[in-house]
């Protein structure tokens, strides 16, 4: 069985966070004519930030991201989704 080099997500916010945290965005693929589905390079580290995004606790640290770092990945991601 051949192992997905990516993490897949539709979630905006997720994909926001990962972005701001600096992982690397294989693609934007279309799931239906409304959908569509961040593909991110699967790294540990990515793994990582996954696993705190959901299941951390609301005062981690790790889930701070600097404002307009923040702004910056929102602002790029919804430009790609709409290319």
């Amino acid at each position: 069985m051949k192992k997905d080099k990516y993490f897949r997500t539709t979630n905006l916010s997720l994909a926001i966070f990962l972005f701001a945290n600096d992982q690397q965005i294989g693609g934007i693929n279309p799931i239906n004519a409304e959908q569509k589905e961040f593909a991110f390079i699967k790294t540990d580290y990515l793994e990582e930030l996954v696993f705190i995004y959901k299941f951390g606790e609301k005062d981690d640290d790790r889930l701070l991201v600097n404002v307009h770092k923040y702004e910056q990945a929102r602002r790029e991601l919804l430009d790609r989704l709409n290319d």
